[in-house]
């Protein structure tokens, strides 16, 4: 069901988190860009991995 889907899903929570979590003032701003950037980075990574595998 999830197949081929976890890691954006999970990429996704995790920007909602750290915005959530930035807006309620647990954290900065550049905390919560530590957090989301690699988030980001990783869903890019899987997308190309599996772009590129699928050739």
């Amino acid at each position: 069901m999830l197949s081929g889907y976890k890691t954006y899903i999970l990429a996704c929570v995790t920007v909602i988190g750290a915005a959530a979590s930035y807006l309620v003032g647990d954290m900065t701003i550049q905390q919560a860009l530590a957090i989301v950037v690699p988030a980001i980075s990783g869903a890019f990574v899987r997308h190309g991995i599996a772009t590129t595998a699928a050739k």
